[in-house]
């Protein structure tokens, strides 16, 4: 599928829904059972918020993948990226400030055929034109096809975030 990669506003993001919860499927699938999930309305209403505050102050930037020959006449994204604009740490200088993708998320149907590829391309293209020097991604350790995908466009492992339940 051939797409066009545009940014996008906070007016865009009411019409991500059905991508996040696509990607909160995914993520549901590829953890099975051994955490606990969030349902797709809380889920949905969260980060719809954050995406809205982090967007209407600046501190992020929104990439969306929209097909150049609509299905059915539509132009509905079947991709987007959203990355969050941080500041560097005490720690390590990364600059006055790194970009962290947050979210990337491709339709099931659309998976797989290079779209994350150009989101991911068209965000550091815009790091760069803003003269930030390092982002970085997370990825849930299950999602292996994830982690190849990030290795191939050049993230290595930084830091490594271990979760536990208080409860065991």
């Amino acid at each position: 599928m051939d797409v066009e990669i545009t940014a996008g506003t906070v007016d865009d993001v009411a019409g991500l829904e059905t991508l996040w919860l696509a990607m909160l499927d995914h993520h549901r699938e590829v953890t099975g059972e051994r955490w606990p999930m969030r349902g797709p309305g809380d889920s949905w209403d969260l980060c719809a918020g954050q995406y809205r505050t982090w967007l209407g102050e600046g501190s992020a930037l929104l990439f969306l993948a929209r097909p150049t020959a609509p299905e059915g006449g539509t132009r509905e994204p079947v991709g987007y990226l959203l990355c969050q604009l941080l500041p560097s740490g005490p720690t390590f200088d990364l600059g006055p400030s790194h970009g962290e993708v947050h979210s990337l998320a491709v339709s099931g149907r659309a998976r797989g055929g290079g779209i994350g590829s150009a989101l991911l391309r068209a965000c550091k293209r815009e790091l760069r034109a803003r003269g930030v020097t390092h982002w970085s991604i997370g990825v849930l350790e299950d999602n292996r096809d994830a982690v190849r995908l990030y290795e191939r466009l050049g993230f290595s492992p930084w830091t490594r975030h271990l979760l536990a339940r208080l409860d065991e």
